[in-house]
């Protein structure tokens, strides 16, 4: 203690100097402060797990909002019972262009959600695969909202330039974290369209995470919206490998709400080098309108780098 110091360690001396008594806890007091501790670690732990399904799954790599370029290079073979072997290539880059405070992205993505450029060769797999290039300004960013804007285009015959607006914004509801994205677009060749995003994360604990997306697109050339949803309980097994339980449907609103296409998954993923390359077994059940809801197995291997500054 330093000299002159007039704290005095001892209740009795600091009576004797005309020091009031401390304020008395109450009960109260102490569940006020359980409860804002146990909001606030359900808070933590839903951050860590949301971040390390993100990142380790590698979901929507250039769309979500980690700072930082980012680039994801994956290839796949997927077999379905009674069908030939496929597979498929992806290419998904982000790249965050100096001396612009962050606030212009350069973007470049395969259609990866595009069925038809599966290929029955691993060669072609590569060669033939349509690339979308835009870049996007980052209009506004804060811990609720961020919107950007996105100027491209989509290579093929003919190329096809599009522009884009996404808005996007972070909620939590008690225990439940949830993110909405909508955006609206228009290609010259498809025309304008929206797409409405909703993802709900629920923290189990440190280790398992809960989640439930659904997805709404419309094209207005269409007429009608295409659906999908899907719930997947994630669990982080140790530090190099995880566990996805999955399910889902897929359909349309053409002839009314109906849902032709179901699926149900396991994933499981590991590091196999360093920090950024992922091996991935994923065996996968469907029921599909096309071969009257018959239950089809399916299996897909995946080698996957996801490379960060």
């Amino acid at each position: 203690m330093l000299k002159g110091d007039s704290y005095l360690p001892f209740p009795d001396a600091q009576e004797d100097r005309g020091y009031s008594q401390e304020t008395q806890v109450s009960p109260a007091m102490i569940d006020r402060s359980k409860d804002w501790l146990a909001r606030y670690l359900d808070r933590v732990s839903g951050n860590i797990d949301s971040f390390f399904v993100d990142s380790f799954f590698s979901e929507e790599i250039t769309e979500d909002d980690v700072r930082g370029s980012r680039a994801k290079l994956s290839f796949y073979t997927r077999r379905v019972l009674g069908d030939p072997v496929d597979y498929k290539f992806g290419l998904s880059v982000k790249v965050v262009l100096p001396n612009t405070n962050e606030r212009l992205n350069l973007l470049l993505d395969s259609e990866e959600d595009d069925d038809d450029v599966r290929e029955s060769d691993p060669i072609e797999s590569v060669e033939n695969v349509d690339y979308t290039a835009a870049l996007r300004f980052i209009i506004n960013e804060t811990e609720q909202w961020k919107t950007n804007l996105d100027a491209g285009i989509r290579w093929g015959i003919p190329p096809d330039p599009f522009i884009r607006f996404r808005a996007r914004r972070y909620a939590y509801l008690s225990d439940w974290e949830m993110r909405m994205t909508q955006s609206f677009y228009y290609y010259s060749v498809d025309g304008w369209g929206e797409e409405t995003r909703l993802r709900m994360d629920y923290p189990l604990n440190i280790e398992k995470l809960f989640r439930v997306k659904a997805k709404a697109e419309y094209l207005l050339n269409d007429g009608y919206f295409d659906l999908s949803y899907s719930a997947g309980l994630y669990h982080e097994l140790t530090r190099k490998t995880a566990m996805a339980y999955v399910a889902g449907a897929s359909g349309d609103t053409e002839n009314g709400a109906t849902f032709g296409y179901y699926y149900a998954a396991l994933r499981f993923r590991r590091l196999v080098y360093s920090d950024w390359v992922y091996a991935e077994l994923s065996p996968e059940f469907i029921w599909d309108n096309d071969k009257d809801y018959e239950t089809t197995p399916v299996i897909m291997f995946r080698i996957e780098s996801v490379i960060a500054r």
